[in-house]
């Protein structure tokens, strides 16, 4: 598909920063006939805003801290992959032997690491061919639609999210073609679809629920989730309720509000919760209806229990299935790591896999004889069904080993930190336990129980490194709450310490014999 600049008229009049000036310049979709040229020159001859940034609308990102090892981050609606989609990946990632890697991320989706630009074009071509996807999956587009993990299999769904969450995809990407009119947007946009009373979304900038409106089964809205440095803060009502061939219609006119009148000058400033608390609430919900049509009132959202842990083995709504939920420490695969993933759901279930947001995995369709028979298995000496209490709640951005945003190790941190405590520690509950390199907070981090933000401080030597807030009392279920700030400026040597202290003083943890 060849695609054409696009009309840019909300723009008119606007002050533009110098990234919404280039944007305007040239649509990052445009440089989808121009991959094959940068290819052939190398990154080091390519137009410098085309490497660093309309790359990012194909989800190729360029790295400062690995020049010319680019990060790609894939489409995976719904976290749903199959078999042969994991081997072509686990062959891409092959390609780059040490350098290449594979994170599950917090969106339910995979992100490659060390890819060179020479190879994008027959990766792209790879991927289209497994029905996968890379387009709009970065900077200021429609990221990786959500859903609940054991989408169809889920004995407590309410609905099947992946029909909803594929056609959101769909809808917002153009077939995965690229989609003009959401390809430039005054930030990021995270969509999602709950199927169950547990699946806690609402830090999603759109989040539908399921709910009955008069015998009929359709989805309340909810707005405004935010996680940033600027603000965090979970999803509102917008009281409405929409049947479910309207998801996309209402998805258009939240975003078109959002897209022409939204902030371009001050780039911190731009999300969508900032707008819409600049504008209220009721005056944009009449913007709204204005654009959808009369809005039917919210017959009431069914979110009201805490999230289920998928670890182990359990039943499926199918008789005689079963679901395996792996652990995947920090959500970090090799390519031997992808294709032994791929064996195992074709030798034990349905030939198919999920992705959790929890940077997990969980194989799906496994007879009885087969469920006992993988509880043997090799695969889970290194992805265990029962992972440790604190291993088990933790999450991790990429951190400062390849994002240059990052101003901390978090995943190596974490991975020591919580195998240490899992040691040292008896804990009484699973917590989520999140860590975040930067305010930026992709690792969700005032979501967890206990929320670790990297920043910059002194050690007790006086010397400047890498530390961390603490944040406590992110939760989700029935009344959910944001992390509040418990500590500034811990020293990254001093995390575990402060962690194990934190975990005796309110987590109820008490140190083994």
């Amino acid at each position: 598909m060849t695609i054409s600049s696009p009309s840019r008229a909300y723009l008119d009049g606007k002050k533009l920063n110098k990234i919404e000036q280039n944007k305007a310049a040239k649509d990052g979709l445009l440089v989808g006939s121009e991959i094959e040229k940068f290819a052939e020159l190398g990154w080091e001859q390519v137009d410098e805003t085309d490497l660093q940034l309309r790359l990012k609308w194909y989800g190729m990102f360029w790295r400062p801290k690995t020049p010319g090892k680019f990060m790609l981050r894939l489409r995976v609606p719904n976290g749903v992959l199959s078999a042969e989609q994991l081997r072509v990946v686990a062959s891409i990632v092959e390609r780059y032997g040490d350098n290449g890697s594979c994170d599950i991320t917090t969106r339910q989706n995979l992100q490659l690491r060390g890819v060179l630009l020479g190879d994008l074009p027959e990766i792209l071509k790879r991927l289209k061919e497994a029905g996968l996807s890379t387009i709009q999956s970065g900077f200021d587009n429609p990221r990786n639609v959500t859903g609940n993990p054991i989408a169809g299999i889920d004995p407590n769904e309410i609905v099947d999210t992946r029909p909803y969450t594929n056609e959101l995809q769909n809808f917002l990407t153009n077939n995965c073609e690229g989609n003009p009119e959401y390809s430039n947007l005054p930030r990021k946009w995270n969509t999602a679809v709950a199927g169950a009373k547990d699946n806690f979304l609402l830090h999603n900038d759109i989040v539908f629920h399921p709910v009955e409106h008069n015998g009929e089964m359709g989805f309340s809205v909810w707005i405004g989730g935010i996680l940033s440095s600027q603000m965090n803060a979970y999803a509102i009502p917008l009281n409405a309720w929409v049947k479910p061939n309207e998801i996309c219609k209402m998805t258009d006119a939240v975003i078109r509000l959002w897209r022409d009148n939204g902030e371009r000058d001050k780039r911190p400033k731009g999300r969508f919760r900032l707008y819409l608390d600049q504008v209220g609430l009721e005056t944009f919900r009449s913007e709204v209806e204005e654009l959808f049509g009369t809005l039917t009132p919210d017959p009431g959202s069914v979110f009201d229990h805490q999230p289920r842990s998928h670890y182990g083995i359990h039943p499926q709504k199918q008789d005689g299935l079963f679901f395996a939920g792996l652990h995947v420490p920090v959500g970090r695969l090799k390519a031997q790591d992808l294709q032994d993933l791929a064996t195992a759901s074709l030798n034990y279930g349905s030939g198919e896999v999920r992705l959790t947001e929890e940077q997990n995995v969980i194989i799906v369709g496994l007879s009885a004889d087969k469920a006992t028979a993988f509880k043997g298995d090799a695969l889970l000496q290194r992805f265990p069904l029962e992972p440790g209490t604190i291993a088990a709640g933790t999450v991790s951005c990429t951190g400062n080993t390849y994002c240059g945003f990052g101003l901390t190790n978090t995943k190596d941190q974490a991975l020591s930190a919580a195998a240490e405590l899992d040691q040292e520690l008896n804990i009484p509950d699973e917590l989520k336990i999140h860590w975040t390199g930067c305010p930026n907070t992709c690792g969700q981090a005032y979501m967890g129980a206990i929320g670790l933000t990297g920043t910059k401080a002194k050690n007790s030597e006086g010397v400047m490194g890498e530390a961390y807030v603490m944040t406590l009392g992110g939760s989700q279920g029935a009344n959910p709450t944001v992390g509040e700030v418990h500590r500034k400026a811990i020293p990254a040597d001093d995390i575990k310490a402060a962690l194990k202290e934190v975990l005796i003083e309110k987590f109820g943890a008490t140190p083994k014999s």
